[in-house]
């Protein structure tokens, strides 16, 4: 039966992902913003680290660090107003009878185009950092610890966005829920500076949160080969992924339980 319900999640993400290779437009969109978002930035850093020289950080290096910090980020399909709609229509009475779970209908669907936007970006994204940085960073053996990172990093954001798309039960509206987890991840997250350029107190604060795992972890390797710091991420991903895999369990329940309680 477990082998059967695999199949059936397996056929989902599949389905999501040969949709997104479909969506060439809103793709082209994502790649178009990434490579937009390297240019403005390389010249932004190339007036900062020309002024101050004791940062210790390289031009190329921090040009690598936002390609895969952008990279995770947009990857991320929103799943969570696909959710939303689904409450306000009423049509998530019906999906939570069918045989297998809804929720992990919406997390297989969400992990199969995840894994199409990490495909086409990750290529995009690299190529954009190697023109605009003018090559590799300096120690660029780091480079080959990011993707499995990048992976558990991703799985970790979908499982929280589906989380978010779940309060859409209790608040129906999941925009402010969204607008604040998006610039939580901005900040103590990392996009678009290491940690290690954070006031300490920040820093600290970051630490604490599930954040710097998902995107200065990653990004770090570009400044190079760190097993130990990449093992240490990868635990922490796998820790916050089984603990948001436990409330999206709970918050299932959660839900089907309110919706049986209000009638459908």
């Amino acid at each position: 039966m477990r082998r059967a319900g695999g199949v059936k999640y397996l056929a989902i993400a599949v389905a999501a992902a040969q949709r997104a290779t479909r969506e060439r437009g809103e793709l082209a969109g994502r790649a178009a913003f990434l490579v937009l978002i390297l240019f403005i930035f390389s010249r932004v850093w190339h007036v900062v680290l020309a002024r101050d020289a004791g940062l210790g950080i390289g031009e190329a290096d921090l040009i690598w660090y936002l390609a895969v910090t952008e990279w995770c980020v947009l990857a991320v399909p929103p799943i969570f107003l696909a959710i939303e709609a689904d409450v306000r229509s009423g049509d998530v009475a019906y999906q939570l009878v069918r045989p297998v779970s809804y929720v992990g209908a919406r997390v297989a669907e969400a992990a199969g185009e995840a894994t199409v936007r990490l495909a086409v970006l990750g290529a995009v994204g690299a190529t954009a950092a190697w023109l605009v940085a003018g090559g590799l960073p300096a120690s660029a053996r780091g480079l080959m610890l990011v993707p499995p990172l990048v992976l558990l990093s991703s799985l970790l954001a979908v499982l929280s966005v589906t989380a978010i798309g779940l309060s859409a039960f209790w608040i129906v509206d999941t925009s402010p829920v969204m607008w604040i987890w998006s610039k939580l991840v901005f900040v103590l997250g990392g996009l678009f500076l290491p940690l290690e350029m954070y006031p300490t107190w920040l820093r600290t604060l970051a630490r604490c949160s599930p954040f710097p795992a998902m995107l200065w972890g990653p990004g770090r390797m570009t400044f190079g080969w760190a097993p130990r710091l990449a093992l240490g991420t990868a635990v922490e991903l796998l820790a916050w992924n089984a603990l948001l895999a436990g409330l999206l369990m709970w918050l299932g329940r959660r839900a089907s339980a309110r919706l049986t309680v209000h009638g459908g």
